[in-house]
């Protein structure tokens, strides 16, 4: 039970989650979602314009402005380096001082370098092959964007609604089955036999408990064919345990047998008992009589 009961829990957390993701295919993306995929369409665009309208005159002006300046800062740290060489070889320098004008020089060499090659890229343009990777870029974020705007695709919400279906049939198939290790009674009844205790391991279709009904507790009687024709269902009787003599109990007549036969011999009336008889089913309608199975009575016509 423990074990069934365990995974009753895990099937009730899959049907939460299958239905929150339907919940979430039906209602669609979110407004911010939408506009996150417009503004990705609009950013992508742009910078694909950007790519094929290629570099901006002020942008080689520039480049062109960053080359001479660094020209110029190449060709005094190396007017510097020359002539602090040339101290240094009198001894009139130390040569720490020649190293920081070296270390100045190199600098503006890569510095010169790195504006040319800048340069050399803006005047090339936009390459074909960068120009192709923002134009695919460009036709994700839109395909994107139009999904956003779609929603969620009817197949998506039929896989999302049986997933919740089967979730839901598991339950209910665990729920029978937990049904199935309780043993209740059909209607309210008392315990008369009890054949098993706690721990016990019952066969299939064993009886665990015997109860007895109270309202479904009934004497029969035999009445000789003369009388039989003088009863009818749901003719009001009275019923006399023999165990409680003198106290009678409401009672009527249920069913009348449409076969005669012979009283059987453990059964003693003032008639002859070789007289033709009819069974009557009489039904005790009282809550307080003290008949159980098997118990002897006596049964009569209630007076008016």
């Amino acid at each position: 039970m423990a074990e069934l009961r365990a995974q009753r829990e895990q099937a009730e957390g899959r049907l939460k989650e299958a239905e929150a993701r339907l919940a979430r295919l039906r209602n669609g993306f979110r407004a911010e979602e939408r506009s996150q995929a417009e503004a990705q369409v609009s950013q992508q665009s742009s910078q694909l314009e950007s790519l094929r309208a290629g570099p901006r005159r002020q942008e080689i002006a520039q480049a062109e402005a960053d080359v001479r300046a660094a020209e110029a800062e190449l060709s005094g740290a190396e007017a510097a380096f020359q002539r602090v060489q040339s101290l240094a070889a009198t001894g009139d320098v130390a040569p720490q001082h020649l190293d920081e004008t070296r270390t100045r020089r190199s600098i503006a060499q890569a510095r010169l370098a790195a504006s040319g090659e800048r340069l050399a890229l803006l005047r090339a343009g936009t390459r074909a092959e960068e120009i192709r990777a923002q134009q695919a870029r460009l036709e994700q974020a839109t395909a994107q964007a139009a999904l956003v705007r779609s929603g969620s695709r009817p197949e998506e919400i039929a896989e999302a609604e049986a997933r919740r279906a089967q979730s839901r049939a598991a339950i209910a198939e665990l729920d029978a089955r937990l049904a199935e290790g309780e043993v209740r009674a059909p209607a309210p009844a008392v315990v008369e036999v009890l054949a098993a205790r706690p721990g016990d391991l019952v066969p299939a279709g064993r009886a665990v408990v015997t109860l007895l009904e109270p309202a479904q507790v009934w004497v029969k009687v035999y009445v000789p064919e003369p009388l039989v024709g003088s009863l009818r269902t749901g003719q009001p009787m009275e019923v006399e345990a023999a165990v409680a003599p003198g106290k009678w109990h409401a009672a009527h007549v249920e069913q009348i047998a449409t076969q005669g036969e012979f009283l059987p011999r453990n059964i003693q009336t003032r008639e002859d008992r070789e007289h033709l008889v009819y069974g009557v089913k009489v039904r005790i309608d009282a809550r307080d009589h003290p008949l159980k199975p098997g118990m002897a009575a006596n049964a009569r016509v209630a007076s008016r």
